[in-house]
């Protein structure tokens, strides 16, 4: 039988330097197992005694593939769900797409042990028996208050009563599990990586698969972040909390604002759950108040591309069942079960339906998306970094603006997001509190098309909403009263979110993102 195996990246560029080991039991010398070596794109016979045969595939920079093919009834699949097959009578063409994401190496430190070293992987604790977790990130059964449309509930009582709203329990853990993950380059190569925290969905995801992006305020060295420098492999992102000359209780900044946003604080995740949609969720943790490539078209392309890459080839997603493979933490240390050898009849999609969400400052980053189509290249390679801008654009269908305060002002933001939704098949959700919009018109929506209740609003409680006639532009403003509360006032409710743990400006994104997940998503 002759095998032809192609070696390429998630943007299809072909990478003749693959070397390629193929294990297999020959009818010479079975039950041995012989090995041999096989140049990409060239056709070698294997006189197979078994249909099956394993290949071991190592590409400079990026990760080593490990894919059992054989097969299955009248058809060959492959272990590995980024692998194609095509086969005739007389041969096999493997197709295998090589990526440069790989799970975050973890260790078990434990809370009460102090250090101010770092401990270059991410912290994890034994929360009992079997289960593990990063630190802090619990999957907490949880019941919240979802943000509904239209948005007015009666805006002269308090706290939640003032909003349309649904109570929703999430039993999080069942729907999916949050994974840190590395992308780029390893420390011993001295290419820079990013920490990306993953949402990875249990259930059937859509077809085409539904991504949510979000880019977090900036990680400023006075808010607490260990600063570093390009290439960022020193303190990003497993330094301890710095300022303290002594050994402390220890948290990873660049960690924990992931878990803070997506699962413990503003809950982003649950959010998202409770209105229903099934995404998988990308937030890159950003280096040193610096986003390097993923602040651009190019590199938010790829690295949407290879987070699914990455997913899909571990079948740790899939579009017709639950997924078959999860990430385990045991002992402080994280892999992937099974690891090896799950055959599905399923390949990596070509297309995505991506949402691109930011709140305060990290709109800045969403609209550099929206407008800057290169990388720098003398930093980070495009061979690594980038994608055709066209692989983003083609597929974004939403920007959920959570709060944001653009640097370049609300006219420019607003004359960014006007010319990005005027592309077809796309959605633009605004959610501002008076923090961040004091203008005499918001620029996205006609006041024509925008109420306000009440007219007249008794101690500054407002809230106002309005949607473009074709519904594809919805505006979302709240005084800073209406999202302000009291923990010790009468009638206050320990709801999630709970009124009063969160200035106004902060509680926007707390509620935004339930209520932006409820409208469906455009189809190109």
């Amino acid at each position: 039988m002759l095998v032809k195996v192609v070696v390429e990246d998630v943007n299809g560029t072909v990478l003749p330097s693959a070397r390629i080991t193929v294990t297999f039991h020959s009818v010479e010398s079975a039950p041995e197992l012989t090995q041999i070596t096989a140049q990409p794109g060239t056709p070698v016979d294997l006189p197979l005694a078994l249909p099956q045969f394993q290949l071991d595939i190592v590409v400079q920079d990026f990760e080593a593939e490990r894919i059992l093919v054989a097969r299955i009834g009248d058809r060959w699949q492959a272990s590995n769900g980024a692998t194609r097959i095509g086969a005739g009578p007389a041969q096999i063409d493997v197709t295998v797409t090589v990526g440069t994401v790989r799970l975050a190496p973890t260790v078990a430190w434990p809370p009460d042990r102090l250090t101010n070293e770092n401990p270059r992987a991410a912290l994890v604790d034994d929360t009992g028996g079997p289960q593990w977790i990063y630190r802090g990130a619990y999957h907490n059964i949880e019941t919240i208050r979802r943000l509904d449309e239209p948005i007015w509930g009666d805006l002269t009582k308090i706290e939640w009563d003032r909003f349309n709203n649904t109570q929703v329990k999430i039993d999080i853990a069942r729907l999916g599990q949050l994974a840190l993950l590395e992308y780029g380059g390893r420390v011993s190569t001295r290419i820079p990586r990013f920490l990306i925290g993953t949402w990875i969905p249990s259930n059937p995801v859509a077809n085409p698969p539904e991504i949510v992006v979000f880019y977090p305020p900036p990680t400023f060295a006075n808010r607490g972040f260990p600063p570093d420098r390009y290439p960022f492999l020193e303190n990003y992102p497993y330094a301890v909390r710095p300022g303290d000359p002594k050994p402390t209780p220890i948290h990873q900044p660049y960690a924990d604002i992931v878990i803070n946003y997506l699962l413990v604080g503003y809950k982003i995740i649950y959010q998202i759950l409770a209105a229903g949609r099934n995404p998988i969720i990308i937030m890159p943790s950003q280096p040193s108040a610096n986003w390097g490539p993923l602040a651009s078209q190019p590199g938010l392309g790829r690295l949407i591309k290879e987070i699914l890459r990455f997913l899909y080839a571990n079948r740790l997603v899939s579009g017709t069942t639950a997924a078959p493979a999860k990430l385990r933490i045991t002992g402080g240390r994280s892999f992937l079960f099974p690891e090896y050898g799950n055959f599905r009849d399923e390949s990596l999609p070509p297309h995505f339906a991506a949402t691109v969400s930011g709140f305060s400052a990290g709109i800045n980053a969403v609209m550099d998306v929206c407008t800057v189509p290169t990388i720098d290249t003398k930093r980070y390679t495009p061979a690594l970094f980038a994608s055709p801008p066209a692989v983003l654009l083609d597929d974004w269908r939403e920007l959920w603006d959570m709060d944001g305060v653009y640097h370049g002002g609300w006219a420019a933001m607003t004359k960014i997001m006007n010319a990005w939704v005027a592309q077809p098949a796309r959605c633009l959700r605004a959610y501002h509190s008076q923090t961040t919009y004091r203008e005499q018109s918001n620029g996205l929506v006609d006041p024509k098309y925008v109420e306000r209740r009440p007219k007249h609003p008794i101690g500054g409680v407002y809230a106002e909403e309005g949607h473009r006639p074709d519904h594809r532009v919805t505006w979302a403003h709240f005084s800073n009263p209406s999202l302000e509360g009291n923990i010790k006032a009468p009638g206050h409710r320990k709801d999630i979110p709970e009124f009063g743990t969160f200035d106004a400006h902060h509680m926007v994104p707390a509620i935004g993102f339930g209520h932006a997940a409820q409208f469906k998503v455009p189809k190109k």
